[in-house]
């Protein structure tokens, strides 16, 4: 049987959980009914279908570690040349933020909010928490390291229902990437605000899967799989 380790990294930091249902509450609802009133009756509750239940006990749940407002991000891929300026590149792209990308930039309007949880790491030196990811999206690092067995993989899912104002793309993470998230940040997320959005502390905000491998080869049989 695969296992998974969740690590808190930080004092902040809020390890993900296992998701139940509350079958005692939901059959006490129905039997009361029954027993008190004329007409009023659950005549099917979900909590009895075993493919609900698994379905929503599957996974951990991810949870903020802080209580924030996100707002949209309004950002732009550019570069930098040679003997430019920076600060020059930002105004000619909207007077945004710019944070550097590989041996590019990302210049982001709209994203002050980023900069606000910025955490001391191990070594006493600040790192941000979160981080443009570009097409209006942030990297969410959740302060916890997750060790997973070769060679299954992680699925970052979102919320059913999705958590209002907040996309979370669908993400699948090989154990080796997961595993060498185990210092700096951790376990990263990917978050789209689509509209101003509080999120508080311990909210859910995602869910994680672990995947066999066979299930990232799977294919059907009679329908080709697309060309890349």
């Amino acid at each position: 049987m695969a296992d998974i380790e969740f690590t808190a990294l930080y004092p902040w930091s809020l390890l993900p959980d296992k998701p139940c249902v509350d079958r005692v509450a939901a059959r006490a609802e129905r039997d009361l009914y029954a027993a008190q009133f004329r007409h009023v009756r659950v005549t099917r509750l979900p909590q009895d279908c075993p493919p609900w239940v698994m379905g929503h006990t599957l996974g951990w749940t991810v949870r903020s570690p802080v209580s924030c407002t996100m707002t949209p991000l309004k950002d732009t891929d550019v570069g930098v040349p040679d003997g430019e300026e920076v600060r020059a590149v930002s105004l000619r792209a909207g007077g945004g933020q710019m944070w550097r990308h590989g041996t590019d930039w990302i210049s982001v309007a709209g994203g002050q909010w980023m900069r606000l949880y910025d955490f001391r790491n191990g070594a006493g030196e600040w790192e941000a928490m979160f981080l443009p990811n570009g097409q209006g999206s942030a990297e969410w690092r959740l302060g916890v390291a997750v060790t997973v067995a070769e060679p299954y993989f992680v699925l970052v899912l979102p919320l059913d229902p999705p958590l209002h104002g907040l996309e979370v793309p669908v993400g699948v993470l090989r154990a080796k990437t997961v595993n060498a998230m185990t210092g700096g940040g951790g376990i990263s997320i990917a978050v789209r605000p689509t509209r101003p959005v509080e999120v508080r502390r311990g909210q859910p905000v995602a869910r994680l899967l672990l995947l066999h491998p066979d299930t990232v080869r799977a294919t059907a049989s009679d329908i080709p799989c697309p060309a890349s």
